[in-house]
Parts: C-alpha cells; sequence; structure tokens
C-alpha cells in the first residue's frame, strides 16, 4: 500500500502543481487532509511546533534591522521569523498565497517574487531565511536564486537555511538535493557555523536528509 500511496500523492501533486497552477500546500488544504490517509490538523500541529523551536535553537537571540523570508507561502513560519527583526519582509510567487498571508500578518511586507529574481537593493537585509524553498527550484535557475540571496544580504547578515542535504533528485523533477560541502561552498564567503538535523516524520521516505544550517562571514561569526 505505500508504494501505492506514492503513487496517487504524485499524481495529485502533478495536478495541484502543473494543471491547476498552483502549489498544494496551502492552509486549507494541509491541515484538512494532509497526506493521503489524512492526519489533519495534529500532524499539521506537532510538525509546526518542531520546526518553530528548530527555528529559536538556530536563532538565538539574534535580532536584525530587517529580515527576509524566501518562499513564505500564506505564512506558517512568518510570525516566528519576523519577531527577530524590526522590519519583516517576504517572498512568494503565488498570488493566492500572500492574500493569505497579508491578511494574517499586515505589519510584514509582503511580495510576489521568485527567489532568482529578487526585487531589493543591494545588501538590504541582515537576516534572511530560506525554508525548504530552494531544494525545489530546478538547477540552472537554482545557482541564480543563490546569487540573489547573497546579493541583498550585508557582509554582517545570519543566513539559515533548511534544505535536503545529500544526492537525492526526485523522479518528478521538483526535488533537488546538495551535499553539505555544495551548499558550503555555494554560500561562500559566509561559513556554515553551525548545523542540526531536521527529522522528518516516517511518511517522508522520500527525502533522504535535511539539515537546518547557519551561515555567517568570519568577521561576525568571531565575535
Amino acid at each position: 500500500m505505500e508504494a501505492k500511496d506514492r503513487i496517487i500523492e504524485r499524481v495529485i501533486y502533478i495536478f495541484n502543481v502543473y494543471i491547476r497552477k498552483r502549489t498544494p500546500f496551502t492552509y486549507d488544504e494541509v491541515v484538512a487532509d494532509w497526506g493521503i490517509k489524512g492526519a489533519g490538523l495534529p500532524h499539521f500541529c506537532a510538525r509546526l511546533y518542531a520546526e518553530v523551536k528548530l527555528l529559536e535553537e538556530a536563532v538565538g537571540d539574534y535580532h536584525a534591522k530587517r529580515s527576509l523570508e524566501i518562499g513564505c507561502g500564506y505564512g506558517r513560519l512568518t510570525p516566528w521569523i519576523a519577531k527577530h527583526s524590526d522590519q519583516h519582509y517576504a517572498i512568494d510567487p503565488e498570488s493566492f498565497l500572500l492574500k493569505n498571508a497579508e491578511k494574517l500578518y499586515p505589519n510584514v511586507r509582503f511580495y510576489q517574487a521568485k527567489a532568482q529574481k529578487l526585487p531589493f537593493p543591494d545588501k538590504y537585509f541582515d537576516f534572511c531565511v530560506s525554508w525548504t524553498v530552494l531544494q525545489h527550484i530546478p538547477p540552472k535557475q537554482f545557482i541564480k536564486a543563490v546569487a540573489e540571496i547573497k546579493r541583498v544580504c550585508t557582509p554582517e547578515a545570519t543566513i539559515i537555511l533548511v534544505e535536503g542535504v545529500g544526492n537525492l533528485i526526485s523522479d518528478l523533477g521538483i526535488y533537488w538535493e546538495h551535499t553539505l560541502e555544495e551548499w558550503t561552498a555555494l554560500f561562500s564567503p559566509w561559513e556554515l557555523i553551525w548545523q542540526k538535523e531536521r527529522k522528518l516524520e516516517a511518511s517522508y521516505k522520500s527525502v533522504a536528509h535535511g539539515l537546518i544550517m547557519r551561515f555567517e562571514r568570519e568577521e561576525k561569526a568571531k565575535t
């Protein structure tokens, strides 16, 4: 049954992304029927609690002037990222998700944009978070996204990434892992100063390994 369930999940994902032209991860769909077996709201709450704890551990007492959230969706993690800065900005390519997020968090500045083309000036943010977003960008566009994040971050910025780490490539063309060495090289001259495993539910057998990674420039890491 597990193989059949995975096939059904893939069909649903393809239908949502390529036919409906929208991400399947809206709040209503997640809490109502997460996965084939419909874990629903309890599953959603448990996972959110675990991820917020992981975020807090990674960020610590750091507080920024301006923060950027890459791929905010409907704002699942937005309030917990926003509290670590004076001004929080968030982007997502999906307009219907942003409309929901704007209603929930009127104090956040939302922009419809992709990571590959950020609508912000150079060295604008001193805190940036990407939570399982870059791993879904195709390789040719992925390099552009990394370059854009580095462009809009100040040299003193802290960058938090939660992404797949390994060599797995989805057979659907929707997920690309990178090794830890690749992540480290891509975000140079920022250095990987802290990392921790992001544990996933047993149902996520297609994802080999996930890490939360904190990057800082050498001069900041020494202070």
